[in-house]
């Protein structure tokens, strides 16, 4: 067979192959949110970065940072009413699951549950650590009903927010897969103080790297 005669031949073929396969039929059955994600956390938090480079820092204006999310009961919570009163760490996680059947970063659960196990190290150092979610509005009333439903009895030490339609990411610019996890600190006048954009789900600055910070900014104020 002639190259242009093999070339027609196998375009009709992978034509009746496709056109077979818009006809098939598949049954679709939604599939709830998966929360239970259980990754090894303290290994994980293990990877983060007790030296973060300094070549990822970056400098935000004041004017530029996000003051108002949403918390849990879906009320606005505005990080302004921390000014005069406590440094604020600000941790942006990568976001709300994407998908139906999507689980969180395991980096994120990691960072949280790191910061949860030391969040007395944090009043300390007189600052309130907050962890924002991003994610599409019409994911929040799951996302929120799903996870007070996992909090139980027992709220976080952390709040927890969501930043609804990734508008504090898209001002931030640190869109990625869903949003780059980073991590901000505002002094008590509310001035960004530090601020880090990570890569992947393991690049963020510990728990250790962080009270560092927080030490220095404390003997400055």
């Amino acid at each position: 067979m002639s190259r242009p005669g093999f070339r027609l031949t196998a375009l009709l073929l992978f034509t009746a192959l496709v056109v077979a396969g818009c006809n098939k039929t598949e049954e679709f059955k939604p599939v709830k949110y998966d929360y239970n994600f259980k990754p090894d956390l303290p290994s994980l938090a293990k990877q983060f970065l007790d030296n973060p480079p300094e070549a990822k820092t970056r400098k935000v204006a004041s004017d530029k940072m996000p003051l108002t999310f949403i918390d849990m009961d879906g009320k606005k919570v505005d990080l302004s009413e921390y000014k005069g009163k406590s440094n604020v760490v600000l941790v942006m996680t990568k976001g709300m699951p994407q998908a139906p059947g999507g689980v969180f970063c395991p980096g994120c659960l990691a960072q949280m549950n790191a910061m949860v196990n030391n969040i007395a190290e944090f009043k300390k150092r007189d600052a309130e650590v907050v962890v924002v979610f991003p994610g599409p509005s019409d994911k929040a009333g799951e996302f929120l009903t799903t996870a007070k439903a996992r909090e139980g009895d027992k709220a976080s030490p952390i709040p927890l927010l969501l930043d609804k339609d990734m508008a504090a990411v898209t001002l931030l610019g640190i869109d990625g897969d869903r949003a780059k996890p980073s991590t901000y600190i505002l002094d008590r006048k509310g001035n960004v103080v530090y601020a880090y954009v990570g890569e992947h789900t393991t690049d963020r600055p510990s728990v250790k790297a962080l009270l560092s910070r927080l030490d220095k900014l404390n003997e400055k104020q």
